[in-house]
């Protein structure tokens, strides 16, 4: 499995093989952003694409969007939207939640010293295993 920051040059490329991925919790949302406004903050580096992808599934697993968010007294990593092919979440959670993960040593790279997850309650029985609190309808995990 290899989680792949996706350079902000190469969006144009890789945004018709993934948008499928994004669109999907986009359409659960509140409508306050569409498909459109996620591919131009990624154009204009306001927000970074990731995906996952593996030899085993033959394939993209999914794609997620971060966004840096700078609060008064820290920093942190934002994970808006993720989507992932049907009953592979648990595998995406077990890949890219890790201390050691691509996305978790990009935030710390990036000076986030938190993490913050915006997720359905379904999602939940995943977050556990690693720290996550649930805070509102956002779980939040320290970035060590």
């Amino acid at each position: 499995m290899k989680l792949i920051r996706i350079e902000q040059n190469c969006v144009e490329v890789t945004w018709p093989y993934v948008k499928h991925f994004i669109k999907k919790p986009l359409d659960r949302g509140m409508n306050e952003r569409d498909i459109d406004d996620i591919y131009l903050s990624l154009l204009h580096n306001q927000m970074q694409l990731w995906v996952l992808a593996s030899e085993e599934e033959e394939g993209m697993l999914g794609a997620c969007i971060t966004q840096l968010i700078q609060y008064p007294k820290y920093k942190a990593l934002s994970l808006p939207l993720v989507g992932t092919k049907s009953h592979t979440i648990s595998k995406w959670y077990e890949y890219t939640m890790d201390d050691n993960s691509p996305l978790m040593q990009w935030g710390k790279e990036q000076g986030a010293v938190r993490l913050e997850c915006y997720v359905r309650d379904g999602w939940l029985k995943f977050t556990k295993k690693f720290n996550f609190k649930k805070y509102y309808t956002t779980i939040v995990k320290e970035i060590e």
